[in-house]
């Protein structure tokens, strides 16, 4: 099976003011932009809680409003939390463009982490399982047992993640699959540039 990374420069102080502000102008406005999304998932919610009565799902919707409004958690339901928050990071924010980041297997994904952490860059810097998969969500959520996986890289360390991923640095990979391992981190370094240039965080989910 295939995945993919989602990524968005988004200022993460905002995010973070967001979520559990209370703001019901804020939710209102989260409920208009992603109206369609939310309709075609409360509806599911419904058809599998009618079935499961005793177990139930938590819809996107609330999901949102616990965030935004502070309101106490569902500690199962971390997935559904780490959707909202990607809805979230989507309505401040800005995607980018992921094309060397979709259709892929994990096991892909294994081979760029091993190729970057063999070429010389320590994980203490930058590692895409450390970093941009399993760091976790940047706001307090419910633990994901699945998917989504979620990271970032703050403002203040993308200079020294930008060092790190140089093109001197990248020809250092010596895997047969050299080519297209170097062109999905140039890409993760054109995330980071915009994010740069743009004084935002950099914020990636994949499902």
């Amino acid at each position: 099976m295939s995945y993919g990374v989602t990524p968005f420069a988004v200022r993460l102080p905002q995010i973070r003011k967001a979520v559990g502000s209370r703001s019901k102008s804020i939710l209102r406005d989260l409920r208009e932009e992603f109206e369609d999304e939310l309709a075609e998932d409360r509806e599911q919610v419904e058809e599998a809680n009618e079935d499961d009565e005793f177990d139930p799902e938590l819809s996107l919707q609330d999901a949102l409003r616990h965030l935004i409004l502070d309101e106490e958690r569902w500690d199962y339901e971390g997935a559904k939390y780490g959707y909202a928050v990607e809805m979230i990071c989507s309505f401040f924010g800005e995607i980018l463009s992921n094309d060397h980041w979709t259709g892929m297997t994990l096991s892909w994904v294994e081979t760029i982490n091993d190729s970057l952490l063999e070429s010389g860059v320590s994980a203490e810097t930058f590692s895409i399982f450390g970093h941009l998969f399993y760091r976790g969500s940047p706001v307090e959520i419910p633990e994901i047992e699945d998917f989504p996986c979620i990271g970032y890289v703050t403002l203040s360390e993308i200079p020294d993640v930008l060092e790190a991923l140089t093109d001197k640095q990248l020809s250092q990979i010596k895997s047969e699959d050299g080519d297209r391992i170097r062109v999905a981190l140039q890409q993760v370094r054109e995330w980071l540039e915009t994010c740069q240039r743009d004084k935002a965080d950099l914020v990636c989910f994949y499902y």
